[in-house]
């Protein structure tokens, strides 16, 4: 086992996490616990709180369904939430500068006349 960069945590191996889910969940449980907990405590303070919030809607889904196919089906669609409304807040800011640089070029000195030359052929 490799350990963690900065905890005493130990880093598992998928094949270790997938034993250890099958022979004991609820060690498995505790280790997913530290890792959640580990991964908070090591992020920026001002994203501490709003990872503790996202942390909690997440424990409430799980513990919503009866199956991990359930709970994963539901964490699943929250993500797939958040992306859509980041992507709605990306286009409308992309938008107001399409918009605002449609309005500066408006706002630019007029094209300036000219005399139009007829050539003979």
């Amino acid at each position: 086992m490799a350990e963690h960069s900065q905890t005493s945590i130990p880093h598992l191996s998928f094949d270790e996490l997938a034993e250890l889910a099958q022979s004991d969940p609820e060690a498995f449980e505790a280790y997913r616990s530290q890792q959640i907990e580990a991964v908070i405590n090591e992020a920026p303070e001002y994203l501490r709180h709003r990872l503790r919030g996202l942390q909690f809607q997440v424990d409430a889904q799980r513990s919503l369904h009866d199956n991990p196919l359930g709970s994963c089906i539901k964490i699943s669609q929250m993500m797939h939430d958040s992306f859509a409304q980041l992507q709605d807040v990306l286009n409308s800011v992309s938008d107001l500068t399409d918009k605002n640089t449609a309005e500066s070029a408006a706002q630019e000195e007029p094209p300036k006349s000219a005399k139009v030359l007829h050539f003979r052929r």
